[in-house]
């Protein structure tokens, strides 16, 4: 009776399994899947340089729907120019053209702490290293008379700056994650920790007396830029879609 008994119980257990089994696969993985994405964002504050906010292109690879990993490359580019004409007074001419740009990498982590329906809340971290220039050229022309002569004579003064820094950022991060189906759309807090590395260069030549070329004086100064540690909150809006 009693090996009956166990033979019952052994039967039912192997016809259990071999269901449960024949049955994977038919049915969603209620953590969700895995797989590779592309994404973009950008970024609402600057963080690396002045008034450079990049976007960021990303690949992208989730764990279900608990982790996902990013690596991703931040890009900025910009460039303006001014140019002014006052035939009223002294200053005659001047024009100002100015160029920034930013380049880097980074690996982004983050897990959904907490999720309700298709809206996660996430924590996370990010590591980037970044390179970025910021350059400016002033002209200034101005019309002068010359006190031994009464003649007017045309100066011109050009000022050259370029602040090249090399840039480590550490950043914890928390926000919110609304997936639909395979889309995904973030909005993160970043409170970012930077690192500085770098130089600015200055140059100022002043030419007196254009027509004749009579002096020429220039100034070049250069110097090491060195910012151990600086906080500073952003927030970032990015999205991706999965394959």
């Amino acid at each position: 009776m009693k090996s009956k008994l166990l033979t019952l119980l052994f039967l039912s257990i192997a016809s259990l399994s071999f269901a449960q089994y024949s049955d994977y696969g038919k049915y969603p993985n209620p953590y969700g899947e895995s797989g590779f994405g592309i994404g973009v964002g950008y970024n609402l504050n600057a963080v690396v340089g002045k008034e450079m906010r990049p976007v960021e292109l990303s690949l992208r690879y989730r764990i279900y729907n608990q982790h996902m990993l990013q690596l991703y490359v931040p890009l900025f580019q910009q460039t303006n120019s001014f140019k002014s004409d006052d035939a009223t007074s002294d200053l005659i001419n001047t024009s100002l053209e100015t160029k920034k740009q930013l380049f880097g990498i980074g690996f982004d982590y983050d897990y959904a702490l907490y999720s309700y329906s298709s809206l996660d809340f996430v924590v996370g971290a990010r590591f980037e290293y970044a390179l970025s220039k910021d350059r400016s050229n002033l002209s200034n022309k101005f019309v002068m008379t010359d006190a031994n002569t009464g003649t007017d004579r045309t100066d011109i003064e050009d000022s050259f700056r370029e602040k090249s820094t090399t840039n480590f950022v550490v950043t914890p991060n928390a926000g919110f994650r609304l997936r639909l189906n395979k889309v995904y759309v973030d909005a993160k807090f970043l409170l970012s920790m930077l690192s500085m590395r770098g130089d600015l260069e200055k140059q100022t030549e002043t030419l007196r007396n254009a027509v004749s070329n009579d002096v020429t004086n220039t100034k070049y100064t250069i110097e090491s830029i060195s910012n151990k540690f600086k906080l500073k909150p952003a927030v970032l809006i990015s999205m991706g879609v999965f394959f």
